[in-house]
This record gives structure tokens, C-alpha cells and sequence, in this order.
């Protein structure tokens, strides 16, 4: 149990780096909800029992509080730019004082020297294009597996500390989060609801997958897989250290149940390991004494068997 919780923690610092954003964000102009492209968006808002009016106003400040969050995300990776470029800047004058030193050959007499012609603004804009590319090492080979890619749905849910199927997690709901990335637009919008606010979504963030599967039906060998990526990300998502281990410990006890060896012992397994997860989270989100999820409690078990 100790060694599988120590493997499972030294899997959990693997991480893969953030997409950067490709344009200003502070240029980007709020949509006039108001607008009839609206009207569909707006009349759902109402049946929630909003008023128009609060409507768009709850979308204005849903709009103005992601693009403050894309600004000030913006101007830190515009400082890393920057130091990215000035770092390129040094290792390229550096390159032609070398070259200046350099003897240069003497040009045939019967040859005609012609000026070569110089693209400063193309230059400019490669050598731009080039310190956007991370550096990589030269003596590093690519790890034996590749990464998940975790759909956006599933994203989503882990930011709210909201409960995700483990599906999502399994190798099955990565290869259907990039089958529909590649078939879904960029700029299709959804709502979804924080709290009191309701706010715009990518459709891919707020929609689930047509083809999920609930966690009490994945096979013993879909929920081996998953809850270890599910750990993984949590601890992306920055959850609180006290959760993620819990959950750890929650999923290490269920796999090393005596239930295992019973005959639809690792059905009843992974029907209460979907049930309780399913409770916990619900009871965090929604006030009230929250239980240790690490604790199993056997009777429930046995009901549930």
C-alpha cells in the first residue's frame, strides 16, 4: 500500500506545460448581448428567472472578468517573451562578433560582387516566430507514453472542484476528447453557471460527451487507468493537498479491497466508489460536515454488494 501510494505520488509531478495565448487580449471587444445572435442565449437566461436586462449584464461581467483573467495572463508570459527574446538578442550579436573577427575570403578577380539584399522586417518577424519556441533538450528522449489530452469538459469540472466522471479520464475519453477537438469550432459558445453568475463557455467546456460512460459501468481495467490520471490532474487543477491525497488513499483502498476476489466484488467496488464520490463531492459544494472519503465504510459495502 505504502509503495503504491509513493509511485502514485512520484506519477502525480509529471506535468505537461500550458498552451500560451496567440493574441492580446486587452484589443478583444465585448459583445453586444443585446444583439438578435443573442436573443436564443438570452431568452435561456430568463427561464432561469433572470430579466433580460440581468441577462446581459451577467454576461457583460462574465465577458469582463475572463478577459481580466487573459490580461494579467497575458503580461506574465509577455515578461517571459521578453526575456526569451532578449536572451535570443544576446546569443545573436554575440554570433556576429564571432563572424566579424572571422577572416573573409578574397574575391576572385572575373567574379562581380553584388550587395546582397537584406529583409529586415522578414528577419525581424522569424527571429520573433523562433523565441516563441521553448528550448528542448538535446540529450532527453521522448518518455515512453504520451501524455493524455484531457477533454475541456473534464478541464472544466476539475477548476469547480465539481464532480467528472472517471471516464473522461480512461484512455477511451482522451481519444474521444481528441476526436471532437479536431471536428468542434473555437468559437462556439455555451453557458454554464459559477455560482450566482452565469458566464460564457467553449461549447467543448460546458457540453459532455455524447459517448461517457458512468463510473459504476467502466470495466475493472477502464477505472485502473482513469483514477490514476484523475489524481494526476487534480493536483493539476490545484486542488488542496488535503483532498487530492484523500482521493489517493480513496482509490488505493478501493483496488486493494478484499471485495476484489469476490464474485461482483469489483462491481459493488466500483458502484460505491461511484456513489460515495458522488455524495462527497456533492456535500463540499454544498455546505455541512464533510466526511473522510479514505475512510471505506464496509457496511455500506456490503449493501451495496
Amino acid at each position: 500500500g505504502r509503495r503504491t501510494a509513493e509511485h502514485a505520488k512520484t506519477d502525480l509531478r509529471m506535468a505537461e506545460p500550458p498552451q500560451l495565448l496567440t493574441r492580446d487580449p486587452s484589443y478583444d471587444i465585448c459583445p453586444d448581448f443585446t444583439s438578435p445572435p443573442f436573443k436564443p442565449m438570452r431568452a435561456l437566461m430568463r427561464a432561469t428567472g433572470m430579466t433580460d436586462k440581468e441577462a446581459v449584464t451577467s454576461l457583460q461581467m462574465a465577458w469582463v472578468m475572463q478577459n481580466n483573467a487573459e490580461r494579467e495572463r497575458w503580461e506574465q508570459e509577455a515578461e517571459a517573451r521578453a526575456a526569451a527574446e532578449a536572451q535570443e538578442e544576446q546569443r545573436r550579436r554575440e554570433e556576429e562578433q564571432q563572424q566579424q573577427v572571422q577572416p573573409e575570403p578574397h574575391p576572385r578577380p572575373e567574379a562581380t560582387q553584388t550587395a546582397p539584399t537584406i529583409d529586415k522586417e522578414g528577419a525581424e518577424q522569424s527571429r520573433k516566430a523562433r523565441s516563441k519556441l521553448r528550448a528542448f533538450n538535446p540529450n532527453v528522449q521522448v518518455g515512453n507514453a504520451l501524455a493524455p489530452h484531457l477533454s475541456s469538459y473534464a478541464i472544466n469540472k476539475l477548476a469547480n472542484f465539481e464532480y467528472c466522471e472517471l471516464w473522461y479520464f480512461s484512455m477511451e475519453g482522451c481519444e474521444d476528447a481528441l476526436r471532437t477537438q479536431r471536428t468542434e469550432a473555437d468559437d462556439s459558445f455555451g453557458m454554464t453557471r459559477i455560482g450566482e453568475l452565469v458566464t460564457l463557455r467553449p461549447v467543448a467546456s460546458v457540453q459532455a460527451s455524447k459517448r461517457v460512460i458512468q463510473d459504476e459501468d467502466l470495466t475493472w481495467e477502464q477505472f485502473h487507468y482513469a483514477h490514476r490520471c484523475f489524481i494526476q490532474h487534480i493536483m493539476k487543477s490545484k486542488w488542496p493537498d488535503e483532498h487530492a491525497q484523500a482521493l489517493l488513499r480513496f482509490f488505493i483502498e478501493i483496488e486493494s479491497s478484499p471485495f476484489v476476489t469476490r464474485e461482483n466484488g469489483k462491481k459493488a467496488l466500483l458502484t460505491y466508489a461511484a456513489r460515495v464520490q458522488w455524495n462527497w463531492m456533492d456535500i463540499m459544494k454544498g455546505g455541512g460536515e464533510v466526511f473522510n472519503i479514505a475512510l471505506i465504510n464496509d457496511e455500506l459495502l456490503e449493501s451495496v454488494s
